[in-house]
């Protein structure tokens, strides 16, 4: 497992590609976080910068980091497509590695993507942020980064999922932006809301959402209804009616483990 790992950062780390994909990653996470932490607006007597003071830092840096999850994902698909299009895997297989330390290895990766994810944020916040550069109280809700950790490889395993099954890069990218974008939506509008409230997208997206901000706004209202209909507080209300978060994370991580089994089954029988 181990030579096999090796072998794949050596090849990812050669592609220009990757570097480029996740430069503009990482750049495009700073800028919005450097905007978020400079621009305030009043929404209804409530100032947005809110957002990111204590304790709600955190939950709003993994909430902005979320919104790129689909650029790794995008990187993740041609990383792991470039194995079928250019016969990668048939060489490692002649050159002594298993299929299932090839697998092995790209659940590895995926991992590091994850984890590269929870640095940068992580890093970002602590420079970019100066409510964090005080000691007091670092960590106060962190654990949104390491629910975006679950996210980011929610993405990336429901990425692999689709390269392995279709072994086309274009066609892999095309299919799972449709499914986010258009094929579960359209899904859902069928479904009774308590069950479209667990299709795999709707868990995975929803791990990460703005619940401090709506919460503040709801505990700013009701000090002051007088200067709010009650349609508008009932409205906010409803939407901090949501799952636990250890509810989602849960379905979430049995979503991972269905999408890495499929994959795996698919990985094991295909003929490269």
């Amino acid at each position: 497992m181990i030579r096999s790992l090796k072998a794949e950062l050596v090849k990812l780390f050669g592609y220009s590609t990757f570097w480029v994909v996740i430069a503009m990653h990482a750049l495009l996470f700073l800028m919005v976080l450097l905007i978020a932490n400079n621009a305030t607006m009043n929404l209804n007597g409530v100032e947005t910068n809110v957002l990111l003071s204590k304790p709600y830092t955190w939950g709003t840096v993994a909430w902005l980091a979320s919104w790129f999850n689909l650029i790794l994902a995008i990187l993740f698909i041609i990383y792991v497509g470039n194995d079928f299009l250019f016969g990668t895997f048939r060489r490692s297989l002649l050159d002594g590695f298993s299929r299932n330390q090839l697998f092995g290895a790209k659940l590895s990766m995926l991992t590091i993507f994850a984890i590269y994810v929870v640095v940068l944020v992580s890093l970002a916040a602590f420079i970019a942020t100066p409510v964090l550069k005080s000691t007091s109280s670092l960590f106060v809700s962190y654990k949104y980064v390491l629910v975006l950790f679950v996210q980011v490889i929610g993405y990336l395993t429901f990425a692999m999922l689709f390269v392995v099954l279709t072994r086309n890069v274009s066609l892999s990218i095309i299919l799972y932006l449709l499914y986010f974008a258009l094929i579960e939506p359209i899904i859902r509008l069928f479904l009774p809301d308590k069950i479209a409230a667990y299709m795999p997208v709707k868990i995975i997206s929803n791990l990460t959402p703005m619940p401090d901000f709506l919460g503040i706004m709801a505990k700013q209202f009701s000090l002051d209804q007088q200067n709010v209909s009650d349609s508008t507080l009932n409205a906010i209300r409803g939407l901090n009616d949501a799952p636990t978060l250890i509810h989602d994370v849960g379905f979430a991580i049995i979503y991972i483990i269905l999408f890495a089994a499929v994959s795996y089954y698919i990985f094991r029988k295909r003929d490269f």
